[in-house]
């Protein structure tokens, strides 16, 4: 033990000192060598690297130049020294740090030019040095125990029959008593000594053990008697206070879903109610305004501009009745309808009605391929405006436009994952749990009724919407529809 921890001790020195040597010498050169490679000098770089091949245990050192023109490979090979190694340079560079193997150590730097890397450079050391001392200590070790294990064999041979014999039989009997699980064997005595003496108090033992026995034996048969009465009446009782505690369990839990489907019922009737109210508020303004088109058509039927910007005003209010209408339709549960639609298209006519200021940076990508939906259009359409308008209110205050972005995945699964992602100040933690919840909001003038709409229209597509993370740095918002 004293020698492995010598061994020990020193062989973390030599590790160390090793490692320590390798890592300064490769870091001298990987200073040395950036006016060489920027001047593609291979002579001047081998000269460098040449100077560790006087130590032995180097097997090999290679320098790697950045490539700036293949799109493939970030380094080329530039030069090597192997004094010990015929062998072609390695195809593809080593990766920078420090590697222990078995039997070699590879210590691999950036070379540096003004804080830019500009290429590699890798110094291999063999570690036969501390091999052959391990072999030593191992042989040494060897030796050692073979004549401590003679030494003891010999004093064991010598000692046994003083000794060990009156402990055999005393073994050897206490095995048979434990194996058979009688105790009816006795040991013979063999001296008059003190080993005479514990084989008496042994055999004694016994004797005394074996009447405890036969009286334990008796009590065992009375006791089991009457646990068996025992076990019966509580199995009994425990098989009633189980069926109590079902049928407690099951009315609990019945209570509990009766409790959700009422508040459930609440939230979606107070949903309703606003949505009714706000239609009614909209429509009066709107047919007012539509009256005033047909009036302003009729006066201004020559000029083109006035005409074309009446008509855009009649479409626009069709279409927000039309809006109108489906809100109204999903309080009353009522179908939708589904159809197949350009994503792309839907979600930059989403942000035009949203972003009226045009003060997001709006980005759309597909993975891999463009594709379709099938979902509703008018619906959907309305689900993207709300996510949208949550986005550019997060990035208020911001400088320049906010980024703000659609991701659409199609990998041939089950599912279509959409992802609404932003730029903005995130959702503090006390409120992401409840941002689904009807008539719940954390602005000053929020109603709380987008994100709980965008999941009940979601809901009626058969997808689901969640919100997959965010932070101070953005938010993500992650939309799954059947494929």
């Amino acid at each position: 033990m004293g020698g492995l921890f010598l061994y020990n001790r020193e062989a973390n020195t030599a590790k160390s000192l090793i490692f320590d040597e390798v890592v300064h010498q490769t870091t001298s050169l990987a200073k040395s060598l950036p006016p060489a490679i920027a001047f593609e000098d291979v002579v001047s770089a081998y000269d460098l690297i040449d100077s560790l091949s006087i130590n032995p245990q180097i097997k090999r050192v290679s320098v790697w130049k950045k490539n700036l023109e293949s799109k493939f490979a970030d380094f080329e090979y530039f030069t090597s020294v192997h004094p010990d190694d015929s062998s072609e340079y390695p195809s593809s560079p080593p990766q920078i740090g420090e590697i222990w193997a078995e039997r070699i150590l590879r210590v691999t730097k950036p070379i540096l030019s003004f804080d830019e890397q500009v290429g590699l450079i890798s110094v291999e050391r063999s570690l036969s040095d501390l091999i052959q001392k391990r072999t030593t200590f191992i042989q040494f070790v060897g030796s050692s125990w073979f004549i401590i294990i003679l030494i003891i064999l010999l004093v064991t041979l010598w000692y046994q029959n003083a000794l060990t014999r009156p402990l055999k039989e005393l073994m050897t009997v206490a095995e048979k008593i434990s194996t058979e699980g009688t105790y009816g064997h006795r040991a013979k005595k063999l001296s008059e000594d003190e080993f005479g003496k514990l084989t008496t108090l042994f055999n004694q033992m016994m004797d005394s053990l074996a009447e405890s026995n036969r009286r334990l034996l008796e009590s065992k048969n009375d006791m089991e008697d009457r646990v068996k009465e025992r076990t019966l009446d509580l199995t009994i009782a425990n098989q009633r206070i189980i069926a109590e505690m079902n049928q407690k369990e099951k009315a609990t839990s019945e209570l509990i879903q009766t409790k959700d489907q009422l508040n459930k019922r609440e939230k979606l009737a107070s949903v309703g109610q606003v949505s009714s109210n706000i239609a009614h508020e909209l429509r009066n303004p709107m047919a007012a305004i539509r009256n005033s088109v047909y009036f302003l058509r009729l006066k201004n039927e020559d000029d083109p501009k006035v005409t074309h910007h009446l008509e855009v005003i009649d479409r626009e209010l069709s279409r927000s009745d039309e809006v109108i209408e489906r809100l109204l339709q999903m309080t009353k549960e009522e179908s939708i309808k589904i159809e197949s639609v350009d994503l792309e298209e839907l979600a930059k006519e989403a942000l035009m009605y949203t972003d009226t200021s045009n003060s997001s940076d709006f980005r759309f990508r597909y993975e891999p391929d463009a594709f379709e939906v099938k979902v509703d259009r008018i619906l959907f359409r309305q689900v993207l405006s709300n996510l949208f308008l949550n986005s550019i209110q997060a990035s208020n205050g911001s400088p320049g436009r906010c980024p703000l972005g659609v991701i659409a995945q199609k990998k041939g699964g089950p599912s279509v994952q959409i992802r609404v992602w932003d730029r903005g100040s995130g959702i503090t933690s006390e409120h992401r749990e409840r941002i689904f919840e009807p008539l719940y909001s954390d602005k000053m003038d929020g109603v709380g009724l987008g994100l709980p709409l965008c999941k009940d229209i979601l809901v009626r597509h058969k997808g689901k919407i969640s919100l997959e993370k965010t932070s101070s740095e953005g938010t993500v918002f992650l939309i799954e529809l059947p494929n």
